[in-house]
């Protein structure tokens, strides 16, 4: 994983640790697993979303073409997101 905004990657951590939130390692995990896919490997690159406490994605291929574009999105209070969810137990989600 390859994170290309680690002040705002650090603030992101941090908070969901201060809010007891696990959902946001389970959205890294998640990817971090895509990159270990033995038949199509990639990396993972993070950068800074415009909304407060999300992550851009992108899966990024050696040959240097792009996959899944996305971000760990923050469903939290206030959910400035822009992005729809039905589910309001997990903060971060990934959207794709």
């Amino acid at each position: 994983m390859k994170i290309m905004c680690q002040e705002h990657y650090d603030e992101v951590v941090r908070y969901a640790k201060e809010l007891g939130d696990e959902s946001l390692q389970a959205c890294l995990a998640k990817l971090k697993s895509w990159e270990q896919n033995s038949r199509r490997p990639c990396e993972i690159e993070l950068y800074r979303d415009f909304a407060p406490y999300s992550v851009l994605f992108k899966q990024r291929y050696p040959d240097g073409t792009l996959g899944i574009v996305g971000g760990l999105v923050y469903h939290g209070m206030p959910d400035r997101s822009g992005c729809y969810t039905m589910n309001r137990e997990d903060r971060w989600q990934t959207h794709t």
